[in-house]
């Protein structure tokens, strides 16, 4: 009976090492995975819009960050974003950014999704595209607050498809080696 119980034991030494083992790599995934989806700190000045006219050099910095923060509301929970005809984008709510800005980042969205309304809730009711608790074709994109300190930007948004389908974000940047970084968005809320 001894024996026994002493390979029992080696026997669960060996499965809790197991499990540990398990654990470690299912942790090590989930943590690729999250870098992986939410994204790694990559500076501004990289040429974000893929298109020649859209460069480092020719883009202010308030272009650059808008296009990035935008894109990472779209990367997140991409159901929402599921046979879209259009991307609607509050461009009112996108302080800083002069009609330049503007133009560099309505083309660069509709170069990597789809077509770019430039309106609000209350534009997609007024074209029959929103019905109060939906948007049947389409995704809405919006800018809700700007906090800019020293050496960080935050900027909160939504991503809206209905009153079931909507998601606010946190985008955090931050000024590192002589340029802007973007650190991460993260989701604050779902419905």
């Amino acid at each position: 009976m001894t024996t026994t119980a002493q390979q029992k034991q080696g026997g669960g030494t060996a499965t809790l090492a197991k499990i540990a083992y398990r654990n470690i790599w299912r942790t090590a995934f989930c943590f690729v995975a999250a870098i992986f989806f939410v994204g790694c700190p990559r500076p501004v000045n990289e040429n974000v819009a893929e298109n020649p006219n859209n460069t480092a050099e020719n883009l202010t910095k308030w272009a650059k960050i808008y296009q990035i923060t935008l894109n990472s509301y779209l990367e997140q929970d991409p159901a929402l974003n599921e046979n879209v005809d259009f991307i609607a984008v509050d461009l009112s709510t996108l302080e800083f950014a002069d009609d330049n800005d503007k133009k560099a980042i309505v083309a660069w969205i509709e170069l990597k999704h789809a077509p770019v309304k430039n309106t609000n809730l209350d534009g997609l009711r007024a074209e029959n595209l929103f019905d109060g608790m939906r948007i049947p074709n389409g995704v809405f994109l919006t800018i809700n607050k700007i906090t800019e300190r020293e050496n960080e930007i935050i900027i909160d948004g939504m991503k809206y498809r209905g009153a079931r389908a909507a998601n606010w974000f946190r985008t955090n940047w931050r000024f590192n080696s002589g340029a802007w970084e973007f650190v991460e968005t993260t989701m604050t809320m779902i419905s």
